[in-house]
């Protein structure tokens, strides 16, 4: 598979109208049972027993290419912050910026000088260059039926998707991820066609989804809210979650692509021959009436520090695509 490297023109603005909460359920969408008449426009799925891995808390190097550097630094919050709040939209929104900036941007404050000279995020993150194999599968259906994002709540677009994902985290804890229905996350510069994405970029330099990850071809992602079990039990089901196919962004030994590093050779792919894989994370936001709220994941792996870590961020190596 090759990918095109020409940067991809977003196709529509931001609806900043009328955008209210996110949606608590929203059951009837089209498209969110197998019994949905029209055919997915994708469908990806990694089937159990293949390379799965748990990504640990860490920090995360800030290249020039998206941040600048301490002279001219770029993707700073505050204006994404200032526009939030003269946005009409979720009243939630600008406090979720101020406790997860990384959404958007990466504050002055919050970086610090690199062991090489550069800019560096000391604070743990989800997109470190940790991750520890564990046992994991998923089957996700999608269903994009709009190429920009409609005016009104999150919740309110035509786009659809199923999905249901089953791992493990490293100390043995069970997971069971069920995807409600499709959002349009309501932040400042994303563009997000309606909640489901198709063959372009995202991340990076963008400004859709957190630039702490690399600008990366994605050939399919959604975001949405959905239930989350753990070890059986239900413990959310207005959890926050998002899935992305997109080329592969860690080498051989794991580590997390910067941007200028992109496309990776195919000699430094994890696993031989896989040019794609998904990425499923549930950041520590939940959908509430107000709109999304800072909340830390419950999940069941206790890390060296004695708390539970405040994320899941779920990455199925061995992938299969089917149109």
């Amino acid at each position: 598979m090759t990918f095109d490297t020409t940067r991809r023109i977003a196709g529509a603005a931001v609806a900043a109208a009328g955008v209210l909460a996110l949606a608590a359920c929203s059951s009837t969408q089209a498209g969110n049972s197998d019994g949905n008449a029209k055919q997915p426009d994708i469908t990806v799925k990694q089937d159990s027993g293949k390379v799965t891995y748990w990504v640990m808390p860490g920090p995360r190097k800030l290249g020039e290419e998206v941040f600048g550097t301490p002279e001219n630094p770029k993707m700073t919050l505050a204006p994404k912050l200032k526009k939030a709040k003269e946005t009409k939209g979720p009243p939630s929104v600008p406090q979720l910026l101020k406790d997860l900036p990384t959404l958007v941007g990466v504050p002055e404050k919050a970086r610090s000088k690199g062991p090489d000279g550069g800019q560096i995020l000391k604070a743990p993150t989800p997109f470190s260059d940790d991750g520890r194999i564990i046992q994991g599968s998923f089957k996700s259906k999608l269903y994009d039926n709009i190429n920009e994002d409609p005016p009104g709540p999150p919740g309110k677009t035509p786009d659809t998707a199923t999905m249901e994902a089953e791992f493990t985290d490293p100390q043995g804890n069970e997971y069971r991820v069920v995807l409600d229905h499709v959002v349009k996350p309501p932040f400042p510069g994303y563009e997000t066609d309606g909640g489901v994405f198709l063959d372009g970029y995202l991340h990076g330099t963008t400004g859709i989804g957190s630039p702490l990850m690399p600008q990366v071809w994605t050939i399919a992602a959604w975001w949405g809210v959905g239930e989350l079990y753990v070890n059986g039990e239900l413990v959310n089901d207005h959890r926050v979650m998002h899935l992305m196919t997109t080329e592969v962004v860690r080498d051989n030994n794991y580590k997390l692509a910067q941007q200028a590093d992109l496309p990776l050779a195919p000699e430094n792919w994890l696993v031989k021959g896989q040019p794609h894989h998904t990425h499923l994370i549930l950041p520590p936001i939940q959908g509430t009436k107000k709109g999304p709220v800072f909340d830390p994941v419950e999940s069941a792996f206790e890390l060296p520090n004695g708390k539970n870590q405040p994320f899941i961020h779920v990455m199925f190596e061995q992938d299969t695509i089917v149109r």
